[in-house]
């Protein structure tokens, strides 16, 4: 299976030729042949593309996180964020670092984050990649499309009142298979714009909302204790963990050394939205904030408006965290590039199991905290900053020179290390608690 799962050294990619690759292919990419088309995201698409995949779930969930975290949640969240943004940069250089070393590296490739992976760390580590990103990615489109299914039932109860969040979600899967047959990130960046724009204007006017909705006496408690603090530390985890759809990105990009502007960028955008609402819903209603901020408020046309934005920012960015998964399956079972048939059968297959999973599992909300502390925490806030070490560690090959990174920049690898392995042990045991401790919803079928 591992030799499935990756690209090894060498590899013709079956999508672009490789026959002319060599130590003077650009690391830029040139124009796609017939058209005169620049052959990639531009930097701008990028950081849209990444602040429109993470600017989704975990904005509605942040608020009921800090009511568990009380104030100290507020910086809490700017480290997090902080953190994320290096190790996605530290990420980013791993990539960068292969394509000097190989020119191989230089052409487009299905899996690259199993790639770095397996340069760093070896095969046996990049098949646990390969199968964390899935379980990832996949657990975290089955809540967007849960919690864009309860958004359109909040919205339509009043006219269909008849049909419940399992029928609803049942609709949403549909609806969205068709736009599962995307290529590569690069053929849909304008689901990025969609996804970034819809979420900034309904983090807007949630806020607007709220303050019209608050009131002197609402009571806040402050920290709620060791287990409950790790699980709101498990979902702040989640809220800026969209490091596995990184290298993918950066892959489809044209200029893949302007990643790092792009991760900047974006990050800065998605912290003052996350601050505005999670501050603003905190404050707003306390203890009393529920799980999704956004069935706390009154339905206003405001909300109405907001809804709708954030159940569009949700569907758009399914469209994006899915896409790698559906690469890294396609991957595993040497799927061509160009074999449309069985592409479909393949992520017509992922489909079925999101509606399934989704069906068995109506109530979600631990489970965002469990895959943070989880999966998330592996590949956002551990591995990258791993891998940059040993990478940079290894000799040169022959007539390169060595790579010469700061002291400074070495120290705060290990102490991102520290902080993601001790916040995800403390924070899964916190969700797994939280799991077994109430009781599970009854699956929609049954």
């Amino acid at each position: 299976m591992s030799k499935k799962l990756i690209e090894a050294k060498g590899q013709t990619n079956p999508c672009s030729s490789t026959e002319n690759v060599s130590e003077k292919t650009p690391l830029i990419g040139g124009k796609d042949e017939g058209n005169g088309q620049r052959a990639g995201l531009s930097m701008e698409q990028t950081a849209i593309l990444i602040a429109g995949e993470m600017a989704g779930s975990g904005v509605l969930a942040l608020p009921r996180a800090l009511a568990k975290t009380g104030w100290v949640g507020v910086p809490l969240i700017v480290l997090i964020c902080t953190v994320a943004a290096f190790s996605g940069k530290r990420l980013g250089d791993c990539w960068s670092i292969l394509e000097d070393r190989d020119p191989e590296m230089r052409t487009r490739k299905r899996n690259p984050y199993a790639i770095i992976v397996d340069q760093a760390l070896g095969k046996t580590w990049s098949v646990v990649v390969s199968m964390a990103m899935i379980v990832t990615l996949f657990g975290a489109s089955v809540v967007y499309l849960l919690l864009s299914a309860q958004i359109i039932e909040a919205v339509l109860t009043s006219l269909v009142p008849s049909i419940t969040i399992c029928t609803w979600y049942l609709i949403v899967v549909g609806a969205m298979t068709p736009l599962l047959f995307f290529g590569t990130p690069k053929d849909f960046h304008l689901m990025g714009i969609l996804a970034f724009g819809s979420s900034l204007v309904a983090c807007i006017l949630y806020f607007i909302e709220m303050m019209n909705e608050a009131s002197p006496f609402t009571y806040r408690y402050g920290i709620h204790g060791f287990m409950d603090f790790f699980l709101a530390y498990g979902t702040f985890m989640f809220a800026f963990g969209g490091a596995s759809t990184f290298p993918t990105i950066q892959n489809d990009m044209a200029d893949k050394k302007q990643f790092g502007k792009s991760l900047h960028y974006s990050f800065l955008a998605v912290l003052v939205l996350y601050l505005l609402v999670a501050v603003g819903g905190y404050v707003v209603y306390g203890e009393r904030v529920l799980p999704n901020v956004a069935l706390s408020m009154s339905a206003t046309p405001l909300t109405l408006a907001a809804n709708v934005l954030m159940a569009i920012h949700l569907l758009s960015a399914f469209v994006i965290i899915i896409n790698p998964v559906c690469q890294e399956i396609e991957e595993l079972y040497n799927v061509p590039r160009e074999s449309t048939g069985w592409r479909m059968i393949v992520r017509l297959s992922i489909m079925a199991a999101i509606l399934f999973i989704g069906e068995s599992i109506p109530r979600f909300y631990t489970l965002l905290a469990l895959i943070g502390a989880t999966t998330i925490a592996l590949l956002t806030y551990i591995l990258p900053s791993v891998c940059y070490l040993k990478l940079i560690s290894q000799p040169p090959r022959e007539g390169q020179a060595p790579i010469e990174t700061p002291g400074w920049r070495k120290m705060v690898c290990y102490e991102v290390i520290a902080l993601g392995v001790v916040g995800s042990i403390a924070a899964s045991i916190s969700a797994i608690s939280a799991i077994f401790s109430t009781s599970m919803a009854v699956p929609c079928y049954l």
